[in-house]
């Protein structure tokens, strides 16, 4: 590993997978259809993958939940997710305030000062396919290529009706076994995201008051290395 110190930092301008790291990690967008029933799975990733394609930003408030079978109770994080396709992807955390995930369109930047005072985490991260840290994308783009994706049934998720689908990856390597994404019938968004990672621990993410085409601010897909912290690459 190796190791820097910043007073301030980050990358030029530019910026749920799942890499190694903490929460992270991303849904999609701007498309009415008629509320009908998908009743299979190419129809709902059909309908996911129009709908992100012509999304320009997401904002959207999340609740996630991390239950690991060796640590006993549930873990329950908040705060905001930004996306700004394709590569800039961020989660700013209410609880524990302070914590942040940025996807900068470089690098991956894991700062989690509330467990690791003191240090970010920064990786490069490819801007495309399954090991990308936008959630939406990882899930959403070519589906069908990448996983053998299975019918789960009907729900809905604060009202709104959503089709379930099971996604395995098809191509081993990567740090989950599966996940249920849950796509709204009415926008083609994800309104929530059911990942079982290999280790068996179980990450939930439910989104809420989702914003498509909402204003970003740069600032919120950037990181700037805060005075004294040590900047890690594995």
């Amino acid at each position: 590993m190796t190791g820097e110190t910043g007073k301030s930092g980050g990358t030029g301008g530019t910026g749920v997978m799942l890499l190694p790291v903490p929460p992270v990690l991303p849904v999609c967008l701007l498309l009415f259809v008629a509320p009908l029933a998908a009743q299979d799975a190419p129809s709902a990733l059909a309908r996911a993958e129009t709908a992100y394609w012509k999304l320009m930003s997401l904002r959207a408030e999340f609740e996630q939940t991390i239950v690991n079978p060796m640590l006993g109770a549930p873990e329950t994080t908040r705060g905001t997710l930004y996306l700004v396709p394709p590569s800039r992807f961020a989660m700013k955390f209410s609880e524990p305030a302070g914590d942040r995930i940025v996807a900068d369109g470089d690098w991956l930047w894991a700062y989690t000062p509330s467990t690791v005072p003191g240090q970010v985490i920064r990786q490069p991260v490819p801007q495309a396919g399954a090991a990308t840290p936008n959630l939406f994308a990882q899930f959403v783009d070519r589906p069908l290529e990448r996983y053998d994706a299975t019918y789960a049934g009907a729900d809905t998720v604060a009202g709104d009706a959503v089709d379930l689908v099971t996604l395995v990856p098809k191509v081993e390597g990567l740090p989950f076994r599966r996940v249920t994404i849950a796509v709204s019938r009415e926008t083609g968004l994800l309104r929530r995201l059911a990942i079982v990672e290999d280790s068996g621990q179980r990450r939930t993410l439910v989104l809420a008051s989702l914003a498509p085409n909402a204003a970003v601010p740069l600032g919120e897909v950037r990181f700037e290395v805060p005075r004294g912290v040590k900047v890690v690459t594995p």
